[in-house]
């Protein structure tokens, strides 16, 4: 079976709790030091012998906006380290010379809470990448972190992307020989220079400065309307229209009155987005259909732009699963759960997707072009076991953490499908305890 459209990137967005430096005061009138900074450990290893990658490119991010938070270089012993991040829900893309990446392209990330007093720790592991590849580097100046930076080739569709760290500093690796691109974008700023570099056999890595100066930017404002569901107030978001990557500081929620508006927006083609966060709802797949190019929103000078959006009610997720507003993964105590969730109007089949923490597709699914990777599931159907039809690609692992997915398609027949709906795209959590 064949999809004429498909949702394959979202951004996950929950609440991320500010902190503050809290001195103890004795009776004395003497003061006693803070406790030592509370670490989280980000810790890369190689999938293929298990040893510690050094040198590796962690990107912090808030799971609740997309927005980078920081980042820092793995050491020897493979691990990034992050000191005193306030309590919340986070997770990392992570790159490295000679590895593929983690999460693959147009994969979602599995996300992690922290809480300020606990130390937390998570490992990756990344698969060695065959072929010689280059790496770019550089700084923003002046030196500010939350940069998207983004490396398009002007002779083909390759883009490639991170963000500055706090010191201003970013890092690409295993980039394709070839010329690309360099643009720095973020809310209220605009990149003076766009250097282009060329990496080869003979010079395998490029370093660049990009300047950036303070603008006004442009202005989106529009409203969003509600489909067979009850109003709420729902997330707009703008993404970088080729890599699909949240623009820090691009991101707003409508008001009582269904109207949103995104200001100080560079020069630049974006992509828009409703609804990310896990509230009841997810865009209307049978609008995007019959608007294909309604959601791709271009800038080139201060102007403001109005553009619509409808929304409809997302599939309800039963079990297992984390709450809607905890990322917690539920726990089961088999490889083989029950998927449970609710039945969803007008569906004629159902098509669900197990990936684990790096974001590998384990189970079902679909692949670029629509078609399906499992067994059918008719509509009267309201529960799987997994890997029901004996397709997954491995076992679940005890200890691992996991997301499942289900989609609602309007149209059982051969041919020409439609998504109708999905389940929200932080939903469905678990990890495997038996």
């Amino acid at each position: 079976m064949k999809f004429n459209f498909s949702v394959r990137f979202s951004i996950i967005l929950f609440l991320v709790l500010s902190m503050s430096l809290i001195f103890t005061f004795c009776g004395d009138g003497n003061t006693t030091e803070p406790p030592p900074p509370v670490l989280t450990k980000i810790v890369v290893n190689s999938s293929i012998d298990s040893l510690v990658i050094a040198g590796a490119n962690v990107v912090l991010y808030n799971a609740n906006t997309g927005e980078s938070i920081s980042r820092e270089f793995s050491g020897n012993d493979g691990i990034a380290k992050f000191e005193s991040l306030p309590s919340g829900t986070y997770y990392v893309e992570i790159s490295a010379d000679g590895f593929m990446a983690t999460p693959p392209k147009q994969v979602n990330p599995i996300p992690f809470t922290i809480s300020s007093n606990k130390e937390f720790s998570q490992t990756y592991y990344l698969g060695k990448l065959e072929g010689t590849f280059g790496k770019i580097d550089g700084s923003i100046s002046p030196n500010i972190s939350g940069f998207l930076i983004v490396a398009n080739s002007p002779n083909s569709d390759m883009e490639y992307h991170t963000y500055s760290g706090p010191d201003g500093y970013f890092v690409l690796f295993n980039v394709p020989f070839g010329t690309y691109v360099i643009n720095a974008i973020k809310s209220g700023y605009q990149s003076s220079n766009q250097p282009e570099v060329s990496i080869s056999s003979t010079s395998s890595s490029a370093t660049v400065d990009i300047n950036v100066s303070e603008i006004t930017g442009s202005t989106l404002t529009g409203k969003v309307t509600f489909l067979a569901v009850e109003n709420g107030i729902v997330d707009i978001s703008l993404l970088d229209k080729k890599s699909l990557s949240v623009v820090n500081g691009l991101t707003t929620v409508i008001d009582t009155s269904k109207n949103y508006t995104i200001h100080n927006i560079p020069s630049g083609e974006y992509k828009a987005w409703a609804s990310y966060e896990n509230d009841g709802y997810v865009m209307d797949p049978d609008w995007i259909f019959k608007n294909p190019e309604a959601l791709n929103v271009t800038f080139t000078s201060e102007t403001t732009k109005i553009l619509e959006f409808s929304v409809t009610g997302a599939i309800t997720i039963i079990s297992p699963s984390n709450l809607a507003d905890s990322i917690i993964p539920d726990t089961v105590e088999t490889s083989s759960p029950i998927f449970y969730w609710d039945t969803y109007p007008q569906t004629k089949e159902y098509v669900i997707e197990v990936r684990d923490v790096n974001g590998n597709l384990i189970w079902g699914g679909f692949t670029e072009s629509g078609e399906i990777l499992h067994s059918k599931i008719t509509k009267d159907k309201t529960s799987v076991e997994f890997n029901f039809d004996s397709s997954a690609a491995s076992e679940l692992q005890n200890g691992n953490i996991y997301q499942w997915r289900i989609y609602a398609d309007g149209d059982a027949n051969i041919g020409i499908q439609s998504l109708l709906s999905s389940s929200e795209d932080l939903m469905g959590l678990f990890i495997v305890t038996d």
